[in-house]
């Protein structure tokens, strides 16, 4: 009791509670992650919008780690050729990621964003805006690449459509079997 007669309760979004909702929340987005890689993309979207239903009552919309799991899920949406969901929800994160200047999630949301550009045959869009963070914060376009940002110097364009950057010839031939698809001559 206070000095007033008043009962006093924590309140109901402790420091705790968000710590255990954000722990779940990137349990979930790792399964799903996990599923999404293994071609199950319906329970990897499932996982994403409960981890989602977790964390935005909780966390503002302005915070990363929401940001983060709104980027997964374009990725999914990418993966099951729901193109304009993917979109949305990339162009969200890509606010946040932007407001909040981590040029790491930057980078890679407008990496994903070309590619779905891409498989809207839009090549021209998807050389834009891989070729916005030129010369300093780009990515390789081969999706599994995990070096981060890189430098214009350190990446290959496609010889084809000329709108791809791989940082090695091994992750050009990794992305070989997803890119042919959308490869095209000429594009410069």
């Amino acid at each position: 009791m206070g000095s007033n007669g008043l009962a006093f309760s924590s309140p109901p979004n402790s420091s705790s509670d968000s710590d255990d909702a954000l722990s779940e929340a990137l349990s979930l987005r790792s399964k799903a992650r996990f599923m999404d890689a293994r071609g199950n993309h319906c329970e990897a979207e499932r996982l994403l919008l409960r981890a989602l239903e977790i964390m935005e009552p909780r966390t503002p919309s302005s915070d990363t780690a929401v940001a983060s799991l709104w980027n997964s899920l374009g990725e999914v949406y990418l993966h099951m050729g729901r193109l304009d969901d993917a979109e949305r929800w990339l162009n969200k994160s890509l606010d946040v990621s932007v407001a909040t200047r981590d040029f790491k999630e930057i980078t890679s949301t407008r990496e994903t964003l070309a590619r779905v550009s891409q498989a809207r045959s839009e090549l021209l869009k998807a050389k834009a805006l891989r070729m916005l963070g030129a010369p300093d914060d780009m990515r390789c376009s081969n999706s599994g690449c995990h070096r981060g940002l890189l430098r214009t110097t350190d990446l290959r364009i496609c010889g084809g459509c000329k709108g791809a950057f791989y940082c090695s010839s091994e992750c050009q031939r990794a992305d070989w079997e997803r890119h042919q698809k959308l490869c095209r001559q000429g594009i410069s």
